[in-house]
């Protein structure tokens, strides 16, 4: 397993680089790079990106593009989330669907880190 130690900084609201006071991008790690990269794994759609048409999550195929199983779209989450390098464990999940937009809403998420420290998603 390869280790996120290091990445440059995301702003969760906008999903834009975030620049520092003085205007260099900013950057995050270990534990708050490992929560980033679990937040940019459940944001894609599988065959979303060109490089690699296997990563992401099969919103499409097996949660939403269907009836809506809660057993099924929870474990699938929860394997992307522990497929993410550097996630020990999941230490809280709490998910719902929302019928009016069809969508399903990540309420919270809290993990395990292999840095020893947990991060909220």
């Amino acid at each position: 397993m390869t280790s996120v130690r290091f990445g440059l900084a995301i702003d969760q609201a906008t999903n834009d680089l975030v620049l520092t006071s003085s205007g260099d991008l900013a950057t995050v790690s270990d534990a708050e790079a490992v929560g980033q990269h679990v937040r940019q794994r459940l944001s894609t759609f599988v065959g979303e990106w060109f490089l690699d048409t296997t990563a992401g999550v099969p919103w499409l195929d097996q949660i939403l593009g269907k009836a809506y199983d809660p057993a099924l779209a929870q474990s699938v989450v929860k394997a992307e989330i522990l497929n993410t390098d550097g996630v020990t464990e999941i230490t809280s999940f709490s998910v719902s669907f929302d019928k009016a937009t069809r969508g399903l809403i990540i309420r919270s998420v809290d993990v395990g880190t292999m840095f020893d420290e947990e991060v909220s998603i």
